[in-house]
């Protein structure tokens, strides 16, 4: 019996104040809407993540390597370029 009487004043207070509870349900809807946009979308987005500071380094054996290459197509530039052509005009 008193479930029933519970039960009922709740059921009364609910169809005198719909509107408010309406309005309330549909705020919390919105604000909780906001909540997991901004969470996991705005978030990861927009905000700025701290990176680890890494020391780099350059590998010795790749660097000789690429100097070695390098030094090799300059020298093949300089040898063109100072190869001294006979005349076809002569």
């Amino acid at each position: 019996m008193k479930r029933k009487k519970i039960l009922k004043v709740i059921e009364n207070f609910f169809k005198r104040h719909w509107l408010k509870w309406t309005i309330l349900a549909i705020l919390g809807i919105i604000i909780y809407a906001g909540f997991i946009f901004y969470q996991y979308v705005y978030k990861p987005l927009y905000q700025p993540r701290e990176l680890p500071i890494q020391r780099l380094e350059i590998d010795k054996k790749s660097y000789q390597e690429i100097m070695d290459f390098y030094y090799q197509k300059q020298e093949n530039i300089n040898r063109i370029i100072n190869k001294t052509y006979p005349n076809p005009f002569e």
